[in-house]
């Protein structure tokens, strides 16, 4: 297998020639014809290289997928990879032209590895409605092939609009529903428009030929060009997949590490970064603490059970989500959260009070009204100051509120 190239040796090929015998005799005229020779891509070599190329692909992903079976995605992608190439090599690897039946399943095949391709970026992004997506390209193939049969125009325009729509899909989803912002499915969004473009614009040949050679061969059912163009761009669409699996793994590693695990929120090494970082964008403004502890929470644990005690640190949890501004409170451990936030004494005050009766009226209702469910919560706000000074300030006003009965906010 070799590209169709000519080696130009321009004028260093006289000097080279009379530079060069051969037994006695100048070689230079071998030399000269040596080098016209043309060196022809053959189709039949490259299909079996594409074949064997998207089977390898396809087992590398479904492989990466048994090492991980959150990652579904990687299965759905190897299957797509193991689509086309059984698709592509039913075509074209046969002596005789195909069949009916050999063309309408294997482009079927060809069809229904898009279709994957779409499930996988789907299921990727966490998003239901996975069959009749994946599957609805192959149908209206199969309804259509008997009628477009005979026309290989027809044939090529309907197989390009699928796949080039499902290609399309695939590039919206990645892009449109992300769950987090992955470098790599940045690049795969570009990857997927490409191959959107190529095959719609591929499929306008079935309309009209350019006259241009090397455009009009992709008009044909198979041609060394588009097999080039398939061996570059698919082990390079697979090469992200995997580097978007490998950021996802990542970026879950990362939140498992500063989430905390029964309440959702930022744990204390969160809260203490997010914290610190805040302080050093104010440059000297005024910060409050806000420092919360459950009231009588071993109490409640004796009575309803551990299962309650954590639905009650749940349910307090949510409240600070709701009140609070992202990534400015996190729980420190137990039954005690705390929050930092740029705001003055009065207002930190007010904050802190809607949270206590949020708290006192939800966490109540939760236990069926049996039992007072309460938080003592201690303020402090202090201009220029460090995480470890407001906490600790913080904490004496709890202190304080804990001796003043609880269910109250105490300002430092």
């Amino acid at each position: 297998m070799a590209l169709d190239i000519r080696v130009a040796m321009g004028d260093s090929v006289p000097a080279f020639r009379r530079g060069m015998t051969c037994g006695g005799h100048t070689c230079g005229g071998l030399i000269e014809r040596m080098t016209t020779i043309p060196m022809v891509l053959d189709p039949a070599t490259l299909t079996v290289a594409f074949v064997l190329l998207s089977a390898v692909l396809g087992t590398l992903l479904i492989f990466s997928w048994t090492l991980n079976r959150r990652l579904n995605a990687m299965a759905w992608w190897g299957s797509a990879f193991w689509l086309i190439g059984i698709g592509i090599g039913a075509a074209n690897l046969g002596k005789a032209p195909p069949s009916y039946t050999v063309l309408l399943l294997a482009n079927g095949s060809g069809i229904l590895s898009y279709g994957a391709l779409y499930v996988g970026c789907r299921i990727f992004n966490d998003r239901p409605g996975i069959i009749l997506p994946g599957g609805l390209g192959v149908a209206i193939w199969a309804a259509a092939f008997p009628f477009i049969y005979d026309s290989q125009g027809y044939r090529l325009i309907l197989a390009s609009l699928l796949t080039g729509g499902y290609a399309a899909l695939s590039a919206w989803e990645l892009w449109r529903h992300a769950v987090q912002a992955l470098a790599s499915q940045r690049v795969a969004v570009v990857l997927l428009s490409g191959l959107a473009v190529f095959n719609l614009l591929r499929g306008s040949l079935g309309i009209s030929l350019t006259s241009v050679p090397w455009i009009d061969s992709f008009g044909r059912r198979w041609s060394p060009e588009m097999a080039l163009f398939l061996v570059v761009i698919g082990p390079t669409l697979a090469f992200m997949f995997l580097s978007m699996a490998k950021e996802r793994l990542k970026f879950e590693y990362k939140q498992a590490a500063l989430v905390d695990d029964l309440t959702g929120i930022p744990n204390r090494r969160a809260f203490l970064q997010a914290a610190s970082k805040l302080l050093d964008r104010l440059n000297g403004r005024p910060a409050s603490c806000l420092l919360f502890d459950l009231d009588n929470f071993k109490a409640i644990n004796d009575r309803f059970g551990h299962a309650a005690g954590d639905h009650i640190l749940s349910i307090f949890g949510r409240i600070l989500t709701e009140k609070l501004p992202k990534g400015s409170f996190g729980r420190l451990g137990g039954e005690e959260f705390a929050a930092i936030l740029p705001v003055d004494a009065r207002d930190a005050a007010a904050v802190a009070e809607t949270i206590r009766h949020a708290f006192s009226v939800t966490g109540k209702a939760a236990l069926g009204g049996d039992e007072d469910v309460t938080v003592s919560i201690g303020c402090a706000t202090i201009p220029q100051a460090r995480t470890e000074d407001l906490l600790r300030r913080a904490d004496h006003a709890l202190y304080r509120a804990k001796e003043s009965g609880r269910n109250i906010v105490v300002a430092a």
